[in-house]
């Protein structure tokens, strides 16, 4: 099996590829000899099964880089003749375009796919999907809002919805007590408005009087600064601690000593949690997970995650004094989280994996019915962006340039006028 993921320098994103080898899968991993995004390893180490690495254009954009050579790619599936290939790549994406122009039509192709909305893109990511579509055998969304997406939009192949795994090696039950005299709340991620970093502050100042409780903040972001000043405004500056994006032992250690781990995030026009990997990390390490009910947060988080609506900060707050109030419910929910995370492992996702190769191998494509009404009654509905409908946008633009934003700005109108040619995407 050929594997082509654009994150594979990055050794926490390796963890599938190693579960699949134990899994009993030949697997070769195709990464960019360089990748633009933290996390990424100048130098790979040796690991269990081969890794080739190519030059990309748009290096660090996920939807829009390729391969420099196609001639290299296409030398590349001539000489490993896989029996699958699988692209951990967006459908609509030009990396998936070209790896499925220089394989075989006889040779079954999976991929990837987190997006959780049902966008309308432009030329040619429109056309590169509807092609897509066609020519792939099966896909494996990481949550139902995403696998309703696909369908909805006409893909009827096999659809397999995989989570994203934890490594239950280095992620354990920790430390944290109820009787604390300290409850350590937990951020982590990229610090964006829509990851509800200044939510979490305003939390942190509710919690005041109510519960004695510190918030740490891991991860960077422009939202680091407004943080620190609000953290200030507000009085609990000397409760509020940032920390710079950390390797995974260290993270792990954030897990374990969180009584509480914060999912605040909150739609935007283009974009809703596709999936939210801190809730089974944080529930792997028995920190118990609340939250805005937002994209994916509910299906990851399960009903041990409790949930209130996004901005409701007053609501969040109260969540969290309960759970300090009530000894009993907050064992609970820990117990639970850490009870799912049996099903959660990467070695459990390999295996699903597996079948999904050895489907696609054994029996032809199965039609299935497509359309919106169709996916829905299979996997329900997919994410709500704010403002609702369907929004027209593009594949992330990573280069903050002139020319971009007045682009991204003619998009916005576009979307928001209602135009023919909105309604026709």
């Amino acid at each position: 099996m050929l594997r082509v993921y654009h994150a594979g320098r990055d050794a926490a994103h390796r963890q599938r590829e190693l579960a699949l080898h134990h899994a009993g899968v030949d697997v070769t991993l195709v990464v960019p000899f360089c990748w633009d995004e933290g996390g990424a390893q100048r130098d790979l180490p040796e690991t269990p099964y081969p890794i080739v690495e190519l030059p990309v254009r748009r290096s660090g954009d996920v939807n829009r880089h390729r391969y420099a050579d196609d001639g290299q790619v296409c030398a590349l599936v001539n000489s490993f003749k896989p029996d699958v290939l699988d692209l951990h790549e967006e459908p609509f994406s030009a990396v998936t375009r070209q790896w499925l122009r220089a394989v075989p039509s006889t040779t079954p192709v999976v991929a990837y796919s987190a997006q959780n909305i049902d966008k309308r893109f432009p030329p040619p990511f429109a056309q590169w999907e509807r092609a897509a579509f066609r020519r792939l055998a099966g896909l494996y969304p990481c949550s139902r809002q995403a696998a309703s997406v696909l369908r909805g939009k006409g893909f009827a192949g096999r659809l397999d919805v995989l989570p994203l795994g934890i490594d239950p090696t280095s992620l354990s039950a920790g430390t944290q007590r109820h009787d604390d005299p300290v409850w350590t709340l937990l951020l982590v991620g990229r610090l964006v408005p829509e990851k509800g970093v200044l939510d979490s502050v305003r939390l942190l100042a509710e919690l005041a009087n109510r519960v004695p409780a510190r918030l740490v903040m891991v991860g960077r972001g422009p939202e680091a600064a407004p943080a620190e000043r609000l953290a200030q405004e507000l009085g609990v500056a000397d409760r509020l601690e940032l920390v710079p994006w950390v390797d995974a032992e260290a993270m792990a250690g954030h897990y374990r000593g969180a009584h509480i781990t914060l999912v605040p995030s909150s739609a935007t026009r283009t974009w809703v949690e596709q999936f939210g990997r801190v809730i089974t990390e944080a529930q792997a390490a028995g920190s118990v997970v609340v939250g805005y009910a937002s994209g994916a947060i509910p299906e990851v988080g399960g009903s041990v995650t409790p949930l209130v609506a996004e901005g409701d900060v007053a609501g969040l707050a109260g969540l969290v004094s309960a759970l300090q109030a009530d000894e009993p419910r907050w064992e609970r929910l820990r117990a639970g989280g850490l009870q799912a995370t049996a099903t959660r492992t990467w070695q459990v996702v390999a295996h699903r994996q597996r079948e999904l190769y050895e489907a696609v191998l054994a029996a032809p494509r199965q039609a299935a019915t497509i359309g919106r009404l169709a996916a829905r009654a299979e996997f329900g509905p997919p994410a709500e962006v704010a403002g609702g409908g369907r929004p027209f946008a593009l594949p992330l633009l990573r280069e903050d340039t002139a020319a971009t934003r007045a682009l991204a700005r003619v998009v916005d109108l576009i979307a928001l006028s209602g135009t023919a040619l909105a309604g026709r995407r």
